[in-house]
């Protein structure tokens, strides 16, 4: 069974790949009634032993294979600095926990011939001279049989051995290996598209590097509908063999639920529009649906209907939900939070759709309106530029950009880029000039990128310039209005992606710490102590940064912008940081005093984040970053949280519609909020107030007993009548005699 190493070192290969082997036992000895439960749990963890150490032993022959072309393509190794000795002891440890299980599990011909196997593809998969990772086609069949086909299939070989039923039926075997098959296929060709600017880089000859990518999507977007048709034959055939009704009610109400989820729940619905396209089918009907339910869905419901009938069995579904990542724990600990906000938005249906209506009809008017008058020697002198090389995923996000950006300006639009990088070819549409720079080849495609961000002063003309990230978007006319904020060297807007943000809070997502960057450990201080470190400066942990999704420059910017080129760069080879160009930004800033310097208005780079939970948008007020405001009337939106790589993507369905149908929810939640507060502040001001005058009270109580004494009433009656008077007290002689005079005598 493969294990991709990003998924192994994150944590990740245990979620994805073992729940549907569970499923696959569970489902193998549902039919057989009577299990043998304490005996189910033992050969169930000597299986899951068995097939996890076969994985780790594929992962590290992997490794060791790959140690050559990881280097070629700047990837991380971590077999690479391992002595031979090592490397031989960490493959014999791996290969002895993927055998050993073998002595209690079953060994038929039918399952040592399939653990053969299993072995045999691991190995000639990565290692010379046949390596079939490197030979196209063969490899992404190699990839899928070991990954999903064989695994199953092996499964379903042990637990028929161990209750002695009946082998399932030949249609039902088939129509699972084309399940498994295609889900490997479609797993195994996503990713190498995803990788092909490393793999041609380092020469690696895989399929994707064969056919492109645009052949490569256009198949997977067909294949992922047979593999979706091949998923619903196969569940319909278990349910009949075994009897199970149950697990065609239970797909189809996942299906329901799902749909309601994407729908309803999520901060950007999914519309089935999306599924018209083949990057979308492959997310959505592919990863989102089928992924999902083989991983998190089955597994838990074959392991429940199968302790039904065996309770000791409810011990290895609470195992299940504990270990593993899985239905249950995300629905109560996410989607159930999320049922009043839904409930809140179909109320507010009718009042979004108004707004929805109303927000289109501003923008539309807005394009119509055209570019800004701008004069000629505006014109002659300030233009665009954006950076982009690597991936297709930055290609596609400036097609977007540049179609977006190109009706509202008169300005010229450039783009910097390493086209032999470049997975597919930039689109010249809208664009007036490409200039192509050849960036250093031992960096990866991210640091190439900000190589070139950093440095883009370098490779440009003399005149004033606005850089735009890719995903910077323009939805209003006015843009050219950026130049005019530059009043020192430089232009950057504040990196305000929540109501509240500074260094330390950036912090987590700057460093290679532990900090997650949210809940608890929201903010730390490891990136000022790495400023300090580094480069002596020092930063106020509550300063708030510069975001360089847009900034302005010019001729007298060059020495700012050679300062951040150097430290970004350098920055690549600190382990504790991580591959960004904000550290080096902030540093840059104290280092040259520029911490006062204005910042560029919220308008003209205001981040739209949809994870953020209180983001707000209105038709007659603008973009805010919380219901409180302050409220901008945004002209460019840094949507770096979008899919703008889709071709389907659009400004009003995909942002501007789930924003204001979260903004009504989140207004109203705030004036709720607002109204207890000022409750509870009357409540509060009520209770001191209560407090201060019964204790007032008290103290007069206490002392009401010593003021009716006899001898202190009648006390106070003659002094009333001028009786009993006491006599003026004499002051001593030497204040009388001590000198200073009458006056000092008087005093």
């Amino acid at each position: 069974m493969r294990v991709d190493p990003s998924l192994v070192r994150s944590g990740q290969w245990w979620d994805h790949k073992v729940p549907p082997l569970i499923a696959a036992a569970a489902l193998t000895v549902l039919p057989a009634g009577g299990v043998d439960g304490p005996a189910f749990l033992v050969d169930l963890c000597l299986f899951l032993v068995a097939t996890s150490g076969v994985a780790a032993f594929g992962h590290v022959v992997n490794d060791l294979a790959d140690i050559e072309t990881d280097a070629s393509a700047g990837k991380t190794n971590r077999l690479a600095p391992l002595g031979g000795g090592a490397r031989v002891g960490i493959v014999a440890a791996t290969l002895a926990a993927g055998l050993l299980p073998w002595i209690w599990l079953p060994r038929t011909p039918a399952i040592l011939a399939l653990l053969g196997v299993e072995l045999l593809l691991l190995v000639i998969y990565s290692v010379p001279p046949i390596r079939l990772k490197d030979r196209s086609a063969a490899g992404v069949l190699a990839d899928a049989l070991y990954a999903y086909v064989v695994p199953v299939l092996l499964t379903v070989a042990v637990f028929v051995a161990l209750t002695g039923s009946d082998a399932p039926p030949t249609v039902i075997l088939i129509l699972v290996t084309l399940w498994m098959l295609l889900m490997g296929l479609r797993g195994i060709l996503w990713h190498q598209i995803g990788d092909l600017a490393n793999d041609r880089r380092a020469g690696v000859h895989t399929l994707a590097t064969s056919i492109g990518v645009d052949r490569g999507t256009t198949a997977l977007g067909w294949m992922v509908v047979v593999e979706f048709l091949a998923a619903a034959a196969s569940l319909a055939a278990i349910s009949v063999v075994i009897d199970a009704r149950w697990l065609a009610a239970f797909g189809l109400l996942y299906l329901a639920y799902r749909a309601f989820q994407m729908s309803l729940l999520w901060s950007e619905p999914v519309h089935l529009s999306a599924l018209g396209h083949p990057g979308g089918r492959i997310r959505f009907l592919g990863f989102v649906l089928l992924n999902e339910f083989v991983e998190k869905w089955l597994p838990l419901a074959a392991l429940t209907a199968l302790a039904i009938g065996e309770p000791v069995l409810w011990f290895a579904v609470a195992a299940l939900v504990v270990l593993f990542r899985n239905a249950l724990v995300e629905v109560l600990r996410r989607d159930i939070w999320e049922l009043p906000d839904a409930g809140s938005r179909l109320a507010h249906e009718r009042a979004s759709r108004r707004q929805i209506r109303r927000m289109a009809e501003l923008r539309r008017a807005g394009v119509a309106e055209g570019p800004a008058a701008v004069s000629d020697e505006h014109r002659s002198r300030r233009r665009w530029v954006f950076v982009v090389c690597g991936p297709e995923l930055h290609v596609d996000t400036l097609r977007t950009a540049v179609a977006h950006l190109r009706p509202l300006t008169s300005l010229e639009i450039w783009v910097l880029t390493d086209s032999s990088r470049n997975v597919r070819p930039i689109d010249p549409a809208g664009i007036d000039h490409i200039v192509d720079v050849a960036t250093p080849a031992e960096m990866d495609d991210h640091q190439a990128s900000i190589w070139l961000k950093t440095g883009v002063h370098r490779h440009v003309p003399l005149g004033e310039w606005c850089y735009l990230d890719s995903d910077i978007i323009a939805v209003r006319p006015g843009t050219e209005q950026v130049f005019e904020q530059r009043a020192g060297p430089v232009a950057f807007a504040s990196d305000l992606t929540i109501s509240v943000n500074q260094v330390d809070r950036f912090s987590p997502w700057a460093m290679n710490c532990e900090c997650a960057g949210h809940g608890d450990t929201h903010s730390c201080s490891h990136l000022r102590e790495q400023l300090r470190e580094r480069l002596g400066v020092e930063v106020p942990g509550d300063w708030v940064h510069w975001n360089g999704g847009v900034f302005v420059f010019g001729e007298d910017s060059h020495d700012f912008l050679d300062l951040w080129h150097r430290t970004a760069i350098d920055s690549f080879s600190w382990p504790e940081w991580r591959t960004r160009d904000q550290g080096a930004l902030i540093a840059t800033v104290w280092l040259t005093g520029n911490e006062d310097c204005p910042n560029l208005p919220p308008e003209f780079n205001f981040i739209a984040d949809l994870g953020n939970g209180d983001l707000c948008l209105d038709p007659d007020r603008g973009w805010a970053l919380h219901p409180q405001g302050p409220w901008h009337r945004a002209r460019m939106l840094h949507l770096y949280t979008s899919r703008l790589e889709d071709p389907e993507w659009d400004l009003g369905r995909d942002v501007e519609a789930p924003v204001i149908r979260q903004t009504l929810v989140r207004t109203h939640r705030w004036r709720r909020f607002l109204a207890r507060q000022k409750v509870g502040q009357k409540g509060r001001d009520s209770y001191w107030t209560t407090r201060e005058r019964l204790e007032l009270y008290w103290l007069r109580t206490r002392r009401l007993f010593r003021r009716l004494q006899p001898a202190r009433i009648t006390a106070g009656i003659r002094r009333r009548l001028g009786q009993d008077v006491p006599a003026p007290r004499e002051e001593p002689a030497s204040m009388v005699s001590g000198g200073g005079g009458d006056d000092a005598a008087s005093t």
